[in-house]
């Protein structure tokens, strides 16, 4: 499941940007809605529990949803051009005030464990940037981490 299938795959993403974000080579890329809030976000990494871990919905390639422990969550403050294309702007680089995330985890199937996990997958997720009262994270992209790192080649998304 987390090889590259030729039958999964679409165009090479444009102009390789998920790159930029973290993503790599070797296994499909999903293009999908996000299925979780901020708040669900915070939840799996602050109430997590060895024997309870809070888990996100991420949808992988082949309809295959999966329910994701999150091991690592960063922010990423995304630059706001619109901001500095404006004349009257001459301030420093300009950025969002809400980052968009960067998260990785594993796939709870109750095989997993803390000395041999299993499947990992990688998402990015776009905030908004700009809307402090919205919970809601937008859009976002999930791998499945390819077992055998490569750099070289294409990054393909669904």
């Amino acid at each position: 499941m987390s090889e590259l299938i030729s039958s999964d795959t679409g165009k090479p993403h444009r102009k390789n940007d998920l790159r930029n974000l973290g993503f790599e080579p070797g296994t499909v890329v999903v293009d999908q809605r996000c299925g979780f809030t901020l708040d669900d976000l915070k939840t799996a990494l602050f109430s997590s529990t060895y024997r309870d871990p809070k888990t996100l919905p991420v949808a992988l390639p082949e309809g295959r949803t999966v329910k994701v422990a999150v091991s690592l969550a960063e922010p990423r403050y995304a630059v706001d051009l619109m901001t500095m294309d404006d004349d009257d702007y001459h301030g420093p680089v300009a950025f969002y005030p809400y980052p968009d995330w960067y998260i990785e985890g594993w796939v709870d199937d109750g095989i997993a464990t803390a000395t041999a996990q299993g499947l990992r997958v990688r998402m990015y997720v776009y905030y908004g940037g700009d809307r402090p009262d919205d919970s809601d994270l937008v859009e976002m992209y999930a791998q499945i981490i390819p077992t055998s790192g490569t750099t070289e080649g294409d990054i393909f998304c669904v």
